[in-house]
């Protein structure tokens, strides 16, 4: 192997290596912050439990402001790519596609402790520098994915599959109000509440008043991601 060809494996090697260490980083985070709180946490707890020192957890973030951004982005970012293939020129089924997105994340939800772990954090009450950064960081984000869902409104609205004047920023607002308000109820009262079951049904109910008859049959999810070229 030549000097070059050694120099690359080892630079590759130490950036996988800084991944992983970023990655141990952040799921001990989500565990203190959500047995500690957020004031209650502090990076050198966070080091302890991840089993690095805290000049290790220091080099990739300076605060737990940067911490709780990271771990926010880390599970935000796949939904975000889903979401903006929805309203792809190529893509010609917005609102199943739509409808898939959201069973997606609400499956992952219900099904991925780390992320249930994480929603209860920032659904959590707590006065702190780091949590009023982080309610404005989550702000933006609820924006930024409300304008994506009316993008793909405005799309399914170009293909004709939509209700005569429905407006597509007003639905999207709907939706989102809708979801947040499965969302609170499922993780405040989880015995009486369903977060997929009602999530799920509450998004046909507000889809079945925008949207055309025929373009989707409430409750059913064909596995269209895979047959239908969800990646294209």
């Amino acid at each position: 192997m030549s000097a070059v060809s050694n120099g690359s494996a080892m630079a590759r090697k130490s950036k996988e290596d800084a991944q992983a260490t970023r990655e141990g980083i952040l799921d001990a985070a989500i565990a203190c912050f959500h047995e500690h709180g957020v004031v209650g946490t502090t990076l050198a707890m966070i080091a302890t439990r991840a089993g690095y020192t805290r000049g290790a957890v220091y080099w990739h973030f300076k605060n737990k402001t940067e911490v709780l951004e990271a771990m926010i982005e880390r599970d935000r970012m796949p939904f975000v790519q889903r979401l903006q293939r929805t309203y792809a020129p190529q893509r010609q089924t917005p609102i199943l596609d739509l409808r898939e997105v959201i069973r997606v994340s609400l499956a992952e939800l219900v099904g991925d402790p780390r992320q249930r772990s994480l929603m209860e954090i920032l659904l959590r009450s707590e006065q702190s520098s780091e949590s009023l950064s982080v309610q404005a960081m989550q702000r933006q984000n609820s924006q930024e994915e409300l304008d994506m869902v009316t993008r793909t409104l405005e799309r399914a609205r170009e293909l004709g599959q939509l209700r005569p004047g429905v407006d597509p920023a007003a639905a999207s607002r709907m939706l989102h109000i809708s979801l947040t308000g499965a969302l609170y109820n499922a993780m405040a009262q989880p015995e009486q509440y369903d977060l997929e079951r009602d999530g799920l049904m509450v998004m046909d109910v507000v889809l079945l008043a925008y949207v055309r008859d025929g373009v989707f049959q409430p409750g059913v999810f064909p596995a269209q991601a895979d047959s239908a070229g969800w990646d294209a």
